[in-house]
């Protein structure tokens, strides 16, 4: 009985190293990951917004599109749009 008890604990205590060793692998994995593709997550969130002067939605600055007066707008059929009327 002792002998089970023991070889059960033993068991246990090994599967909770591996447990421990394959957490740490990936904890190395996503931060060496992260380094190589440019901005993490934290970051891609604080990017600054700007307002589109068609519609008056924002779209994220990496993804507006801007005319020569630096006007900011949503898509290149706003920019059209908006080079019409004016």
């Amino acid at each position: 009985m002792i002998v089970r008890l023991i070889v059960f604990v033993a068991i246990f205590f090994i599967g909770w190293w591996l447990y421990r060793q394959f957490i740490i692998f990936k904890q190395g994995q996503s931060q060496q990951g992260s380094k190589n593709k440019g901005p993490s997550k934290k970051e891609a969130s604080q990017e600054s917004m700007v307002r589109c002067a068609e519609c008056q939605t924002f779209t994220p600055r990496s993804h507006a599109i801007h005319d020569q007066e630096a006007r900011a707008f949503c898509s290149a059929e706003h920019l059209k749009a908006f080079n019409q009327k004016h």
